[in-house]
Protein backbone atom coordinates (compact mmCIF):
# COMPACT_ATOMS: atom_id res chain seq x y z
CA UNK A 1 0.00 0.00 0.00
CA UNK A 2 2.90 2.40 0.87
CA UNK A 3 4.47 1.37 -2.21
CA UNK A 4 1.27 2.22 -4.25
CA UNK A 5 1.16 5.55 -2.33
CA UNK A 6 4.35 6.57 -3.27
CA UNK A 7 4.61 5.55 -6.82
CA UNK A 8 1.19 8.20 -6.73
CA UNK A 9 3.13 11.04 -5.27
CA UNK A 10 6.16 10.55 -7.64
CA UNK A 11 4.17 10.75 -10.80
CA UNK A 12 2.57 13.84 -9.47
CA UNK A 13 5.59 15.50 -8.75
CA UNK A 14 6.80 14.75 -12.44
CA UNK A 15 4.10 16.19 -13.86
CA UNK A 16 4.95 19.46 -11.26
CA UNK A 17 8.22 19.36 -12.54
CA UNK A 18 7.14 19.07 -16.45
CA UNK A 19 4.63 22.23 -16.28
CA UNK A 20 7.25 24.61 -14.29
CA UNK A 21 9.97 23.93 -17.52
CA UNK A 22 7.80 25.45 -19.86
CA UNK A 23 8.58 28.70 -21.14
CA UNK A 24 5.98 31.66 -19.81
CA UNK A 25 3.82 33.29 -22.57
CA UNK A 26 3.29 36.94 -22.55
CA UNK A 27 0.03 38.58 -24.29
CA UNK A 28 1.61 40.67 -27.39
CA UNK A 29 0.34 43.48 -26.77
CA UNK A 30 -0.55 46.15 -30.08
CA UNK A 31 1.36 49.46 -30.56
CA UNK A 32 -0.89 52.09 -30.08
CA UNK A 33 -1.20 54.14 -33.74
CA UNK A 34 -1.08 57.57 -33.85
CA UNK A 35 -3.36 58.72 -36.43
CA UNK A 36 -1.83 62.77 -36.86
CA UNK A 37 -4.52 64.84 -38.70
CA UNK A 38 -4.96 69.10 -39.12
CA UNK A 39 -8.21 69.03 -36.93
CA UNK A 40 -10.71 66.52 -35.47
CA UNK A 41 -12.76 66.50 -39.04
CA UNK A 42 -10.08 66.28 -41.20
CA UNK A 43 -7.74 63.36 -42.69
CA UNK A 44 -4.12 64.64 -44.26
CA UNK A 45 -3.80 63.48 -47.61
CA UNK A 46 -0.19 64.51 -48.86
CA UNK A 47 0.35 64.16 -52.14
CA UNK A 48 3.22 66.72 -54.21
CA UNK A 49 0.94 66.47 -56.74
CA UNK A 50 -2.67 66.47 -55.77
CA UNK A 51 -4.24 66.63 -59.24
CA UNK A 52 -3.05 63.23 -60.14
CA UNK A 53 -3.98 61.48 -57.07
CA UNK A 54 -7.32 63.24 -57.06
CA UNK A 55 -9.77 60.60 -56.77
CA UNK A 56 -13.49 61.19 -58.67
CA UNK A 57 -16.58 61.80 -56.56
CA UNK A 58 -18.73 58.96 -55.46
CA UNK A 59 -21.24 58.16 -58.67
CA UNK A 60 -23.90 60.69 -59.04
CA UNK A 61 -27.20 59.75 -58.00
CA UNK A 62 -29.10 61.26 -60.02
CA UNK A 63 -28.42 63.15 -63.60
CA UNK A 64 -30.09 65.16 -65.58
CA UNK A 65 -29.75 63.92 -69.59
CA UNK A 66 -26.58 65.34 -70.53
CA UNK A 67 -25.41 67.01 -73.82
CA UNK A 68 -24.75 64.50 -76.38
CA UNK A 69 -24.24 66.46 -78.88
CA UNK A 70 -22.38 70.27 -80.24
CA UNK A 71 -24.25 73.29 -81.13
CA UNK A 72 -25.66 73.08 -84.66
CA UNK A 73 -26.25 76.70 -85.31
CA UNK A 74 -23.85 79.74 -85.48
CA UNK A 75 -26.30 81.10 -82.78
CA UNK A 76 -26.16 78.19 -80.51
CA UNK A 77 -22.21 78.55 -81.28
CA UNK A 78 -22.21 81.81 -80.00
CA UNK A 79 -23.81 80.93 -77.03
CA UNK A 80 -21.54 77.99 -76.46
CA UNK A 81 -17.88 80.36 -76.43
CA UNK A 82 -19.77 82.45 -74.20
CA UNK A 83 -20.14 79.77 -71.61
CA UNK A 84 -16.92 78.36 -72.24
CA UNK A 85 -15.00 81.71 -71.05
CA UNK A 86 -16.92 82.73 -68.57
CA UNK A 87 -16.90 82.12 -64.47
CA UNK A 88 -19.94 79.51 -64.68
CA UNK A 89 -17.65 77.29 -67.74
CA UNK A 90 -14.47 77.74 -65.29
CA UNK A 91 -15.59 76.83 -61.80
CA UNK A 92 -12.64 74.25 -60.78
CA UNK A 93 -10.04 76.19 -58.55
CA UNK A 94 -7.52 73.43 -56.44
CA UNK A 95 -6.94 76.52 -53.80
CA UNK A 96 -10.72 76.82 -53.49
CA UNK A 97 -11.81 73.40 -52.10
CA UNK A 98 -13.11 71.17 -55.49
CA UNK A 99 -14.35 68.56 -53.38
CA UNK A 100 -18.16 66.81 -53.35
CA UNK A 101 -19.31 69.25 -51.29
CA UNK A 102 -18.34 72.56 -52.83
CA UNK A 103 -19.52 71.04 -56.21
CA UNK A 104 -23.05 71.48 -55.03
CA UNK A 105 -22.85 74.57 -56.62
CA UNK A 106 -19.49 74.76 -58.59
CA UNK A 107 -20.31 71.57 -60.49
CA UNK A 108 -24.03 70.08 -59.53
CA UNK A 109 -23.15 67.30 -61.79
CA UNK A 110 -20.54 66.24 -59.66
CA UNK A 111 -21.86 66.57 -56.61
CA UNK A 112 -23.17 63.91 -54.56
CA UNK A 113 -25.89 64.38 -51.98
CA UNK A 114 -24.85 60.86 -50.01
CA UNK A 115 -21.48 62.77 -49.20
CA UNK A 116 -22.55 65.41 -46.91
CA UNK A 117 -22.55 63.08 -43.86
CA UNK A 118 -20.52 65.40 -41.02
CA UNK A 119 -20.50 68.89 -40.23
CA UNK A 120 -19.70 70.97 -43.71
CA UNK A 121 -16.50 71.64 -44.64
CA UNK A 122 -15.25 74.92 -44.70
CA UNK A 123 -12.66 76.58 -47.10
CA UNK A 124 -9.85 75.04 -44.88
CA UNK A 125 -11.43 71.86 -45.24
CA UNK A 126 -9.14 71.45 -48.68
CA UNK A 127 -6.01 73.33 -48.15
CA UNK A 128 -4.54 76.22 -45.90
CA UNK A 129 -3.29 79.27 -47.71
CA UNK A 130 0.21 78.19 -46.50
CA UNK A 131 -0.40 74.44 -47.77
CA UNK A 132 1.90 73.51 -50.68
CA UNK A 133 -0.44 70.16 -51.46
CA UNK A 134 -4.44 70.12 -50.87
CA UNK A 135 -5.86 68.15 -48.06
CA UNK A 136 -9.13 65.95 -48.76
CA UNK A 137 -12.17 66.59 -45.72
CA UNK A 138 -13.32 63.29 -44.60
CA UNK A 139 -16.05 61.52 -46.64
CA UNK A 140 -15.94 64.42 -49.34
CA UNK A 141 -13.93 63.20 -51.83
CA UNK A 142 -11.49 65.27 -54.22
CA UNK A 143 -12.80 65.89 -57.72
CA UNK A 144 -9.89 65.74 -60.64
CA UNK A 145 -10.54 68.80 -62.87
CA UNK A 146 -10.44 66.18 -65.90
CA UNK A 147 -13.91 64.92 -64.34
CA UNK A 148 -15.58 68.74 -63.17
CA UNK A 149 -18.37 69.54 -65.26
CA UNK A 150 -18.70 73.31 -64.04
CA UNK A 151 -22.09 74.94 -64.38
CA UNK A 152 -23.27 73.77 -67.52
CA UNK A 153 -26.18 74.34 -69.89
CA UNK A 154 -27.93 71.30 -68.22
CA UNK A 155 -28.24 72.66 -64.28
CA UNK A 156 -30.37 76.03 -65.93
CA UNK A 157 -31.85 73.91 -68.88
CA UNK A 158 -34.12 71.42 -69.67
CA UNK A 159 -32.23 69.10 -72.34
CA UNK A 160 -33.60 67.88 -75.30
CA UNK A 161 -33.19 65.97 -78.33
CA UNK A 162 -28.96 66.27 -76.82
CA UNK A 163 -29.65 69.96 -76.93
CA UNK A 164 -30.03 72.71 -74.14
CA UNK A 165 -33.69 73.96 -75.08
CA UNK A 166 -34.61 77.44 -73.96
CA UNK A 167 -36.38 77.23 -71.28
CA UNK A 168 -35.17 77.57 -67.63
CA UNK A 169 -35.51 75.51 -64.46
CA UNK A 170 -33.35 74.56 -62.17
CA UNK A 171 -31.99 70.55 -62.16
CA UNK A 172 -31.99 69.45 -57.90
CA UNK A 173 -29.60 67.44 -57.74
CA UNK A 174 -31.16 65.64 -54.93
CA UNK A 175 -34.55 64.81 -56.32
CA UNK A 176 -33.37 64.46 -59.71
CA UNK A 177 -35.84 66.67 -61.52
CA UNK A 178 -36.03 70.52 -62.64
CA UNK A 179 -37.91 72.81 -60.36
CA UNK A 180 -39.85 75.32 -62.59
CA UNK A 181 -38.99 79.07 -61.70
CA UNK A 182 -41.04 82.08 -62.26
CA UNK A 183 -37.92 84.16 -63.90
CA UNK A 184 -34.37 84.15 -64.49
CA UNK A 185 -33.58 86.01 -61.05
CA UNK A 186 -35.41 83.05 -59.32
CA UNK A 187 -33.46 80.85 -60.88
CA UNK A 188 -29.89 82.80 -60.30
CA UNK A 189 -31.02 82.70 -56.48
CA UNK A 190 -31.02 79.39 -56.36
CA UNK A 191 -27.13 79.05 -56.22
CA UNK A 192 -26.32 82.86 -55.56
CA UNK A 193 -27.71 82.97 -51.77
CA UNK A 194 -26.23 85.14 -48.70
CA UNK A 195 -23.84 82.56 -47.99
CA UNK A 196 -20.79 82.95 -46.04
CA UNK A 197 -18.97 83.16 -49.14
CA UNK A 198 -19.04 87.33 -49.57
CA UNK A 199 -18.92 87.19 -53.52
CA UNK A 200 -22.00 84.77 -53.97
CA UNK A 201 -23.96 87.60 -52.21
CA UNK A 202 -26.31 89.69 -54.46
CA UNK A 203 -28.09 92.33 -52.19
CA UNK A 204 -29.92 94.75 -54.57
CA UNK A 205 -30.69 96.97 -51.58
CA UNK A 206 -33.57 99.57 -51.84
CA UNK A 207 -31.87 101.42 -54.30
CA UNK A 208 -32.14 102.24 -58.22
CA UNK A 209 -31.85 98.63 -59.27
CA UNK A 210 -34.21 97.14 -57.28
CA UNK A 211 -36.84 95.04 -59.44
CA UNK A 212 -34.51 94.62 -62.25
CA UNK A 213 -34.22 91.08 -63.38
CA UNK A 214 -30.60 89.66 -63.04
CA UNK A 215 -30.34 89.02 -66.88
CA UNK A 216 -31.17 93.10 -67.77
CA UNK A 217 -27.61 93.69 -66.15
CA UNK A 218 -25.96 89.99 -66.71
CA UNK A 219 -25.66 88.44 -69.79
CA UNK A 220 -26.91 85.23 -69.21
CA UNK A 221 -24.22 83.29 -70.72
CA UNK A 222 -21.23 84.90 -70.49
CA UNK A 223 -22.09 86.34 -66.68
CA UNK A 224 -20.62 89.86 -67.75
CA UNK A 225 -22.26 92.30 -66.97
CA UNK A 226 -22.84 96.07 -68.82
CA UNK A 227 -24.31 99.42 -68.13
CA UNK A 228 -24.68 99.97 -71.84
CA UNK A 229 -24.89 96.81 -73.63
CA UNK A 230 -28.13 96.39 -71.88
CA UNK A 231 -29.42 99.92 -73.46
CA UNK A 232 -30.17 100.84 -70.14
CA UNK A 233 -27.40 103.87 -70.05
CA UNK A 234 -26.39 104.10 -73.71
CA UNK A 235 -24.83 107.71 -72.99
CA UNK A 236 -22.10 107.33 -70.14
CA UNK A 237 -19.44 108.85 -71.88
CA UNK A 238 -21.31 112.18 -71.48
CA UNK A 239 -21.30 112.32 -67.58
CA UNK A 240 -18.41 113.51 -65.98
CA UNK A 241 -16.03 110.86 -64.22
CA UNK A 242 -16.66 108.86 -67.43
CA UNK A 243 -13.62 109.33 -68.98
CA UNK A 244 -10.36 107.47 -69.60
CA UNK A 245 -8.77 108.37 -66.43
CA UNK A 246 -11.10 106.12 -64.63
CA UNK A 247 -11.50 103.50 -67.06
CA UNK A 248 -10.51 100.71 -64.45
CA UNK A 249 -13.05 102.39 -61.77
CA UNK A 250 -16.16 100.00 -61.70
CA UNK A 251 -19.27 101.20 -61.55
CA UNK A 252 -20.04 100.34 -57.71
CA UNK A 253 -16.99 101.53 -56.99
CA UNK A 254 -18.45 105.02 -57.10
CA UNK A 255 -22.12 104.18 -57.39
CA UNK A 256 -22.33 101.51 -54.25
CA UNK A 257 -25.03 102.58 -51.69
CA UNK A 258 -23.76 99.79 -48.97
CA UNK A 259 -20.77 102.17 -47.51
CA UNK A 260 -18.29 99.89 -48.27
CA UNK A 261 -14.76 100.07 -48.59
CA UNK A 262 -13.28 100.97 -51.74
CA UNK A 263 -9.86 99.87 -53.53
CA UNK A 264 -8.12 98.21 -56.25
CA UNK A 265 -8.34 94.69 -56.94
CA UNK A 266 -4.76 93.45 -57.44
CA UNK A 267 -6.06 90.50 -59.51
CA UNK A 268 -7.93 91.89 -62.36
CA UNK A 269 -6.95 95.41 -61.38
CA UNK A 270 -10.09 97.40 -61.15
CA UNK A 271 -11.07 99.35 -58.63
CA UNK A 272 -13.90 98.10 -56.55
CA UNK A 273 -15.92 97.96 -53.18
CA UNK A 274 -14.33 95.51 -51.05
CA UNK A 275 -16.26 94.06 -47.61
CA UNK A 276 -14.44 93.06 -43.90
CA UNK A 277 -14.36 89.49 -42.59
CA UNK A 278 -13.20 87.20 -39.70
CA UNK A 279 -12.09 84.00 -40.65
CA UNK A 280 -10.07 81.89 -38.31
CA UNK A 281 -9.75 85.11 -35.95
CA UNK A 282 -8.21 86.88 -38.69
CA UNK A 283 -9.62 90.01 -40.19
CA UNK A 284 -9.78 90.15 -44.36
CA UNK A 285 -10.78 92.77 -46.72
CA UNK A 286 -12.55 90.21 -49.83
CA UNK A 287 -13.57 91.93 -53.13
CA UNK A 288 -17.68 91.90 -53.03
CA UNK A 289 -18.96 93.43 -55.87
CA UNK A 290 -21.88 95.88 -54.85
CA UNK A 291 -25.20 95.10 -56.51
CA UNK A 292 -26.74 97.77 -54.14
CA UNK A 293 -26.24 101.07 -56.24
CA UNK A 294 -27.37 104.70 -56.67
CA UNK A 295 -26.79 107.08 -59.13
CA UNK A 296 -25.20 109.62 -57.06
CA UNK A 297 -21.69 108.97 -57.20
CA UNK A 298 -19.30 110.42 -54.21
CA UNK A 299 -15.62 111.23 -55.42
CA UNK A 300 -14.65 111.46 -51.74
CA UNK A 301 -14.62 108.12 -50.85
CA UNK A 302 -11.43 107.76 -53.09
CA UNK A 303 -9.84 110.93 -53.50
CA UNK A 304 -9.48 112.41 -49.94
CA UNK A 305 -6.69 113.89 -47.82
CA UNK A 306 -3.33 111.74 -47.71
CA UNK A 307 -5.26 108.51 -49.44
CA UNK A 308 -2.88 105.40 -49.60
CA UNK A 309 -3.33 105.60 -53.40
CA UNK A 310 -1.31 109.10 -54.29
CA UNK A 311 -4.65 110.46 -55.87
CA UNK A 312 -5.73 114.11 -56.29
CA UNK A 313 -7.78 115.09 -53.36
CA UNK A 314 -8.94 118.42 -55.21
CA UNK A 315 -12.09 117.32 -56.94
CA UNK A 316 -15.66 118.28 -57.89
CA UNK A 317 -18.73 116.66 -57.12
CA UNK A 318 -20.15 115.13 -60.13
CA UNK A 319 -24.16 116.97 -60.87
Amino acid sequence: MKRIVFVVQFIAFLLLLTACAQPSVTPATATPTTIATATPTLTIAASATPRATATAAPSATALPPAPTRMPTTAVQAAIWAKWQSSAHGNTYDLGKGPNTYCSRCHSPQNWDPASKVDAPPNCVSCKFASDATVRIAKSNQLVSQADWRNIGCDICHPMKDGLASKEIGWFNKTSGKYESVANATALCEKCHTDTDVLKHRIDLGKATHTGLQCTQCHDPHSTQASCSATKCHPSLSKIAGHDAAHKNVSCVACHDASALQVGPDNTTKMWTTWQSSTIAGMKMLNPARSHNVQKQADCARCHFKDNPWNLSSSVSKTP
